[in-house]
């Protein structure tokens, strides 16, 4: 696998693109780097691509972490930082509480994974144990260097940072890439999905004053609060069309017909064209699961579940 060269933002932030070997997915998955007073790495991604991030930061010339930062525990975030872990044995991993058991223990977490993702999990490897001294909340942590966010949208566990007037939201404010003159933006939402606690973690980055927004599929962007609001009224787009969906028909493939209706009417789905044959067939797998946690919350709120 060919290892495609970081993006310096600055002196002081690094992308780390990390290739996966599956079609469309060459450009998915990025670690951030942060560097000056203190050095963190945040989201190291999956097993697979460990030797890619490490090779990285020996070329970078980091031979050592102040903290290994999760935002969430999800399989391609951070499903390698067991191994990560075993380079920077004297590195803290921190993480919010709920997350910390099943760093330690991640026999549940590769089985969740499996189920919701099948063979995209397995690509992207199994999931090794942090040893328990390296795991600490980050509700414990002390003297950080940097503030810590709550958004738990995307997944319960889920945490933003600002460090040093950079957000980085993980996957909190959705799938983005940007394209020349414009961007594309997705839902993230897992199966089980709550709109409600999803705008109120939009609503909480918003609240953060910085000057660039860092996410973990795919960049950055250098207007964060109008990608916030633009954001915030997706969802309530795709909650008001999804549930126009089901009130409509009375069966048939809801997912397929749902991600149809949104490709055709998401404005911020508009790049998906510009994409890609691989890069359009990875989205639209990721998209079904949006879909379909979309769907479910809407039935379960309406007494159709």
């Amino acid at each position: 696998m060919i290892r495609p060269p970081v993006e310096n933002f600055g002196e002081q932030l690094t992308l780390i693109p990390l290739p996966q070997n599956l079609p469309g997915f060459d450009r998915f998955i990025n670690a951030w780097l942060v560097r000056g007073d203190r050095t963190y790495l945040i989201d190291p991604g999956p097993t697979v691509t460990i030797p890619v991030l490490t090779a990285a930061l020996r070329d970078l010339g980091v031979f050592r972490l102040d903290a290994i930062l999760l935002t969430h525990i999800h399989i391609d975030h951070s499903g390698g930082v067991g191994d990560l872990a075993k380079h920077f044995p004297d590195t803290k991993v921190v993480c919010h509480a709920r997350a910390v058991e099943h760093l330690v223990d991640p026999a549940r977490l590769w089985a969740g994974s499996v189920a919701t993702l099948g063979d995209t999990a397995r690509a992207y490897g199994p999931i090794a144990p942090v040893p328990a001294e390296q795991v600490v909340a980050v509700e414990d942590m002390r003297t950080p260097g940097f503030e810590v966010i709550l958004t738990p949208g995307h997944a319960v566990h889920h945490v933003s940072y600002l460090i040093n007037g950079t957000l980085f939201a993980g996957e909190a404010s959705g799938v983005y890439r940007e394209l020349a003159g414009s961007y594309y933006l997705r839902p993230a939402t897992p199966p089980k999905f709550y709109l409600e606690t999803s705008l109120e973690s939009i609503q909480a980055l918003a609240q953060v004053s910085c000057q660039r927004m860092c996410f973990g599929h795919f960049g950055l962007t250098r207007q964060p609060a109008e990608l916030l609001r633009a954001h915030r009224r997706q969802l309530q787009f795709w909650a008001a069309e999804l549930s126009r969906l089901l009130t409509e028909t009375g069966g048939g493939d809801q997912v397929a017909a749902g991600r149809a209706v949104l490709l055709e009417r998401d404005p911020l789905l508009n790049g998906f064209n510009r994409f890609s044959d691989a890069d359009q067939q990875r989205e639209l797998g990721f998209m079904a699961n949006s879909v379909r946690g979309f769907l479910g919350y809407l039935q379960k709120s309406s007494g159709r579940a």
